[in-house]
């Protein structure tokens, strides 16, 4: 996937890979069950333009990437 959007006054591109959350199951008729585990996403590059800057964001890609998946919830489905 690919999502584009401003950070820290720069338009950029993120290409990741993305999982959706998946709820805890408590109980299956076999007894077993599932805990679920939280969305999470992967990236694989920072796009500024043509340029993959991904090397030079790795101080800060724990901020992109919060910045990723405050972006996923709150931008309209057909703009991710």
């Amino acid at each position: 996937m690919t999502s584009k959007f401003c950070f820290r006054g720069l338009d950029i591109a993120v290409e990741y890979d993305y999982q959706p959350e998946e709820p805890m199951v408590r109980y299956y008729k076999d007894g077993s069950g599932y805990p679920g585990c939280p969305e999470s996403v992967e990236i694989n590059a920072v796009l500024l333009g043509d340029y993959d800057i991904t090397e030079l964001c790795e101080e800060i890609m724990d901020k992109i990437e919060d910045r990723l998946y405050e972006f996923r919830n709150n931008a309209p489905d057909d703009e991710i």
